[in-house]
C-alpha cells in the first residue's frame, strides 16, 4: 500500500516538472497538487508515521524543486519564446521600442499632444505615434501640449508644456572672472 503513495509522489514530481516546462494553463499543476494530496492520504491510510513522513517529505522538497525548475525555465524553448530571447542569450530584456521601432528612451524631451484626458494615464501623440503615457503631477486635458519628461520601465511620463518650455530664457553670455581680464604684465612673476 505504501508503494501507491511512492508512485503518486513520482507522478506529483513529473507533473510539477511538466507544469513548468509546458504551457498547460495550470491543468498540470492541478493534477500535481491532486497527486501530492492523494499520496499523503494513502500514506496516512497506511499509518500515522507513514503519513507524517510523506507530508514532511513533500513540504521540504517541493519549494527547492519549484525554485530549481524556475531557474531552468528561461533556458527551455518555451521559456526563451515567452521571454523573447535567442538561444544562449543571457542579456537583460531587449530595450523597449514603439510600434515603428523608435527607442522609447529617445522620446525624452520630445513634445506632443494629449489625445485623451490623462488622469493620470491616457494616450498622447508624440512624433506621429499614439502612445500610452502617465502624467506627472497635474491632470492633463485632451488637446493640451505635453512634453515627455522621462521613460521609466517602458512607461512614458509626460507633463503639460508651460510658457517657460515654449520660450526658454536666454542665457547671458559667459562672464570671465575679473582677475583674468588684466594683461600678463600686470602679474608679478619672478
Amino acid at each position: 500500500m505504501l508503494y501507491y503513495s511512492i508512485g503518486l509522489l513520482l507522478v506529483f514530481y513529473v507533473l510539477l516538472c511538466l507544469e513548468v516546462l509546458l504551457p498547460s494553463g495550470g491543468s498540470l499543476g492541478v493534477g500535481a497538487a491532486l497527486a501530492a494530496i492523494s499520496a499523503i492520504a494513502v500514506a496516512f491510510n497506511q499509518s500515522m508515521l507513514a503519513g507524517a513522513t510523506v507530508s514532511i517529505f513533500v513540504a521540504s522538497t517541493t519549494p527547492p524543486a519549484i525554485f530549481g525548475l524556475l531557474k531552468v525555465w528561461p533556458h527551455t524553448p518555451i521559456g526563451r519564446r515567452m521571454l523573447n530571447r535567442a538561444p544562449g542569450d543571457r542579456t537583460q530584456m531587449p530595450e523597449k521600442t514603439t510600434a515603428d521601432g523608435t527607442l522609447m528612451d529617445s522620446l525624452e524631451g520630445q513634445t506632443g499632444l494629449a489625445l485623451s484626458n490623462l488622469l493620470p494615464s491616457g494616450r498622447v501623440l508624440v512624433k506621429g505615434q499614439k502612445l500610452d503615457a502617465v502624467s506627472i503631477g497635474m491632470p492633463i486635458d485632451t488637446g493640451d501640449e505635453v512634453i515627455v519628461t522621462s521613460v521609466q520601465a517602458g512607461r512614458i511620463h509626460v507633463r503639460k508644456i508651460t510658457d517657460q518650455d515654449r520660450n526658454p530664457p536666454e542665457e547671458p553670455p559667459p562672464q570671465s572672472p575679473s582677475s583674468l581680464e588684466g594683461s600678463l604684465e600686470s602679474f608679478d612673476f619672478e
